[in-house]
């Protein structure tokens, strides 16, 4: 993944586009960490009883978890709706998908996605959760902020290498204070499916984190596309898979996507792929072109804190990735007040 910003002829002024390639949860906040705390207590619990009094148990558990705690992202719905809408897909859920969310927001991110749509938002819930089970999502973060295990260590060597070229990583906020994903293609350093996959993942918990700190849940990606070429393109499967995780596996966690620097062949491959991008994602990629191209990155980003991709004035320290994984997980590289 990577920055989000283009140059095109002066013709072309903003173009959105549908996609839903983007989105991404991450472990739980410190608001969080007392019901979830509650929450293993009642699992534990649960797991050791017998079958029917399982039954009470995982009730007794949904009850702790609302589905929603409050922040600053603007409301779908009207509050008595939302809140019931989250109860409603707490109490499909079992205690231990329960137990495997990444945050208490995660069932209303899932109600926003689907409109309000119960049946849709649970079914899709629960292959995100499954998802970040299988994949390992938990154990990527651990990795990546405090391996202890031979394989935490031998996967963060894997997404320090991955990271090494600085073709993804979060840097700064924008003017809503929501962290920037940066993303080159032209860096790409390895083509391996499986490490872009799990370094793409780290990159969107971390952004995550690091929006999540100023209570809000959705990041923002600058793709840049400068010097791309065809040859730049990820393979297909790999560029399918990226687009389902960010669709189907982080809902409601883009707020927007620009595309800068993006040449004519681009929009080759583009043509390809958007058949893969759900319309409302595709309604947050904004391709930047132009006066109006340049008009919408300075209404949304500090020119002082962004890259020159994103029409950044400043001369930004160059990316190192040594310094990047001694970070915090929830700051952002070489960040700025």
């Amino acid at each position: 993944m990577s920055t989000m910003n283009k140059s095109a002829s002066t013709s072309v002024t903003i173009d959105s586009v549908t996609s839903e390639t983007l989105v991404s949860e991450v472990a739980p906040t410190k608001s969080d960490t007392t019901v979830i705390a509650n929450n293993k207590d009642c699992i534990s619990l649960a797991a050791e009883s017998t079958a029917s009094e399982q039954n009470d148990a995982t009730k007794s558990c949904s009850t702790s978890y609302t589905g929603w705690s409050d922040n600053d992202e603007p409301r779908m719905f009207d509050q008595e709706k939302e809140e019931k809408g989250c109860k409603e897909i707490v109490n499909a859920l079992t205690y231990e998908e329960l137990e495997a969310m990444p945050d208490q927001n995660m069932p209303l991110r899932h109600l926003r996605a689907d409109k309000g749509d119960i049946k849709k938002a649970v079914k899709r819930i629960k292959h995100a959760i499954k998802w970040r089970q299988d994949f390992g999502v938990d154990k990527i973060i651990r990795a990546a902020t405090n391996p202890s295990t031979n394989e935490e260590k031998e996967i963060h060597s894997i997404l320090k290498h991955e990271s090494s070229p600085g073709k993804m990583y979060v840097r700064n906020h924008d003017n809503s204070k929501r962290a920037i994903l940066y993303m080159f293609p032209v860096k790409e350093n390895t083509n391996h499916r499986k490490h872009n996959i799990m370094h793409l993942v780290y990159a969107l918990e971390r952004a995550i984190a690091c929006t999540e700190k100023n209570r809000l849940e959705k990041m923002v990606i600058i793709m840049d596309f400068k010097n791309w070429k065809m040859k730049h393109s990820a393979p297909m499967a790999t560029t399918k898979e990226t687009i389902h995780i960010l669709q189907e596996c982080y809902v409601e966690r883009m707020s927007r996507v620009y595309f800068t620097n993006a040449p004519l062949i681009f929009k080759t491959f583009w043509n390809m792929i958007k058949v893969f991008v759900d319309p409302e994602t595709k309604k947050k990629i904004v391709f930047c072109s132009g006066k109006a191209g340049e008009e919408e990155l300075k209404r949304n980003f500090d020119e002082t804190k962004v890259d020159a991709c994103a029409l950044g004035t400043s001369d930004l320290r160059a990316f190192d990735v040594d310094q990047y994984f001694g970070t915090p997980f929830d700051e952002t590289f070489d960040e700025l007040p």
